[in-house]
């Protein structure tokens, strides 16, 4: 199986619901199992809707001032199921750091599958105000790694 099937593969069981997957082709045979603490770290927003905390009936002053805060936050997403590396070796500085300001196409971080080291490059630009995920994290497609004033 070629690289390019098997991060596809990699990403489409990322958004699955499923905890095994195993497929033989050619004689080889790949198999992926979620770890449980993943499904722990599924961002809110993937979450049935049924299961998702009820928002509030009544919007106070500083409700209100949080949401036209929200609306001026980007996030950088995760591409893919993975583990999430934030520099390129264990003992190299990190790609960003909080306080740094992007330019779209900067590599902000790797994401490990199946010994396959993906990069993270930003589509947008902005100013860092937080890493969301900790170095060597599991992360799920779509999770918010960073986010970006």
């Amino acid at each position: 199986m070629d690289t390019q099937a098997l991060k596809a593969l990699i990403d489409l069981f990322g958004r699955a619901p499923l905890r095994e997957l195993e497929i033989s082709e050619g004689g080889q045979t790949v198999k992926i199992t979620r770890a449980k603490q993943a499904q722990a770290l599924m961002p809110l927003a993937s979450l049935p809707p049924a299961t998702a905390p009820a928002a509030p009936t009544t919007s106070s002053p500083s409700t209100e001032k949080a949401e036209t805060c929200s609306s001026k936050e980007q996030l950088i997403t995760a591409p893919m199921y993975g583990t999430l590396h934030l520099s390129p070796a264990p003992d190299a500085p990190p790609f960003v750091a909080v306080g740094d300001i992007l330019h779209a196409g900067q590599q902000v971080g790797l994401i490990e599958a199946m010994k396959v080291f993906t990069p993270i490059k930003t589509e947008i630009s902005g100013h860092v105000d937080a890493i969301l995920v900790p170095d060597g994290c599991e992360v799920e497609a779509h999770q918010p790694l960073i986010r970006l004033s």
